[in-house]
């Protein structure tokens, strides 16, 4: 095709005696080593015009010819999706994030995320983070609901990264985890990273980056527990792995726990319930709290849980 993008391998290239699909996102930066390796796989590589695996070694001389329309990403559109709002100024949105929603678009998904509900909004957002992630200056897990921060303006991002960089954001949630765990406090100060065998899951790993939660009981039942969790490090599934770790993964997380379960719920039982922190700009308190869903409300039933008020007071944890 006209369209194709052809590069020969020279002594200057210094990729000689790479693997075929190393060397490529050396010579291009269009995608990454992953998407051009499922590329070569899928025959949208070709090395000296023939396919090959994407461990091939490439030597001086050789010559590579990709399809970029391979890698061609549909655009994000404005969705109609509602997101309730918790708190809103002229730099900030903190919304109640749906379970099952994803934060931002990724390469395969380009729909149902929380920027295309933001873009059909109509309202300001900052595009500091780039244009695949407007507003977005921290991420909730797809399943896991609750209060998320959405950044209006450039000032708002960077000082609301700040606030998360110093560990000035407090973070609160509610989790039901499998069976029976009775603690005043448990910190679980766990280094977490990309598990080594299965690279869509997170792992309590030696050289993991620091992670920090803490887990307080509210109730304690035979089949189930509800937890308070805080946590100060954000990390990939932090909670979840850490809770795994404790031998009391998440109900209804179907990676790090049970796939058989007496109940079936439409989400893992995770929530963003609280979140509170100091205005950059008014200096003021902001101190929100996100209203359960209907499969929570239903879980604290099943379970006998008494359902938390929405006016607790915050307390202070002793992480």
């Amino acid at each position: 095709m006209s369209d194709d993008l052809h590069f020969l391998i020279e002594d200057e290239d210094d990729v000689n005696s790479m693997r075929l699909d190393s060397a490529l996102s050396s010579l291009w930066d269009g995608a990454s080593r992953t998407q051009i390796a499922k590329a070569i796989s899928a025959g949208h590589v070709l090395l000296n015009e023939k396919s090959v695996k994407p461990r091939t070694i490439v030597h001086v001389g050789d010559t590579i010819r990709l399809d970029p329309t391979y890698f061609a990403v549909p655009p994000i559109l404005p969705e109609d999706i509602d997101l309730p709002a918790l708190y809103e100024d002229e730099d900030l949105w903190i919304i109640n994030k749906p379970a099952g929603l994803i934060t931002h678009p990724t390469a395969r998904v380009r729909t149902n995320t929380v920027v295309n509900a933001l873009l059909a909004s109509g309202r300001p957002y900052s595009t500091l983070l780039g244009e695949e992630r407007p507003g977005i200056v921290h991420r909730l897990d797809a399943q896991t609901s609750g209060t998320l921060i959405l950044a209006k303006t450039d000032r708002a991002a960077l000082a609301l990264q700040d606030l998360f960089r110093e560990h000035a954001v407090r973070k609160h949630y509610l989790a039901i985890v499998e069976e029976r765990w009775e603690t005043m406090g448990k910190a679980v100060d766990e280094p977490i990273g990309r598990h080594p065998m299965k690279p869509q899951k997170q792992a309590v790993l030696p050289d993991g980056r620091e992670a920090h939660s803490f887990f307080v009981t509210r109730e304690a039942g035979e089949e189930a527990s509800l937890m308070d969790v805080w946590i100060t490090t954000g990390r990939t599934h932090q909670i979840r792995v850490h809770a795994a770790y404790c031998k009391h993964p998440v109900v209804g997380d179907t990676m790090y726990g049970y796939r058989r379960q007496r109940h079936r719920f439409s989400h893992h039982l995770l929530h963003a319930w609280k979140l509170s922190f100091l205005h950059p700009f008014s200096h003021q308190r902001i101190a929100v709290t996100a209203p359960f869903d209907d499969e929570f409300l239903r879980a604290f039933a099943l379970y006998g849980f008494t359902e938390p008020s929405q006016d607790e007071i915050e307390t202070e944890d002793t992480n």
